[in-house]
């Protein structure tokens, strides 16, 4: 089964290299993950951690990302010399419900760069590293629209979601019984509470991304004080797996 999964992955690479839109920095980034390497240790790995602001929470309703923010952890340190923030025009109306939330009025996006000129860079930024993200599926959702849309392929790196670590590290550490009883609150605020970390800027890309950056560093140290030192044993534990980019095309439809 393993081979078959890795020459459909490796059919699916080399059909996308060989298509003559692609993008350098698209086509560059495909080339990368080749021969990407499972078992290096936690402490080798380079990760991402990234939050997006949107208008709304509908990706395929016609929503769009209003700023993509993410910061670099390198050997658990977090790297604020270089993280990523962009404000993006989102070519239609910030509804002002959501404008509420995140606080990115209509003036404020005007003159911005759109996701066409801002994904390349972004895509440049996380290269290969391991993504973290609070409730990826929100994030990853719009990332991967605009992705389908602008080059027909998901992003294809790891994913992790600190919303699922946190559960399963609670169920290491809590009786099955006790937990079987518990109301598990999964909100940022909630599980950065849990790790003593102060959330600066709720529903700010760059300070939600910050946030959730600290408690993933809790959670490495958590995860290695349980005997668990290489990348391949850390996402047995939770993780979303990559993109195979085998997807229905109507399901990033708007």
């Amino acid at each position: 089964m393993k081979l078959f999964f890795r020459r459909l992955r490796n059919h699916y690479y080399q059909r996308h290299l060989r298509r003559k839109d692609l993008p350098e920095v698209i086509r560059n980034y495909l080339q990368a993950f080749h021969g990407f390497n499972f078992s290096k240790p936690i402490t080798e790995t380079e990760f991402v951690v990234l939050d997006i602001e949107t208008t709304g929470l509908n990706a395929r309703g016609g929503d769009r990302i209003v700023s993509i923010s993410a910061v670099r952890l390198k050997e658990g340190r977090i790297d604020l010399s270089d993280a990523f923030h962009e404000i993006i025009n989102p070519d239609r109306d910030i509804p002002s419900a959501s404008a509420v939330i995140h606080e990115i009025l209509p003036r404020m996006v005007d003159g911005k760069p759109t996701i066409e000129k801002v994904l390349p860079d972004f895509i440049r930024y996380i290269g290969i590293s391991v993504l973290v993200a609070h409730h990826e599926w929100l994030d990853m959702s719009f990332l991967n629209r605009e992705m389908a849309r602008l080059y027909g392929i998901p992003i294809q790196n790891i994913v992790l979601d600190t919303a699922v670590l946190d559960q399963a590290l609670l169920a290491k550490k809590t009786p099955a019984s006790v937990i079987a009883m518990m109301k598990i609150d999964s909100t940022l605020e909630a599980v950065a509470e849990r790790y003593q970390v102060a959330v600066e800027g709720l529903h700010s890309s760059f300070w939600d991304a910050l946030a959730t950056a600290q408690i993933f560093q809790q959670m490495i140290k958590e995860v290695q004080g349980l005997g668990i030192l290489s990348l391949k044993d850390f996402l047995k534990l939770a993780h979303t797996p990559p993109g195979l980019g085998v997807f229905k095309p109507d399901h990033f439809s708007a």
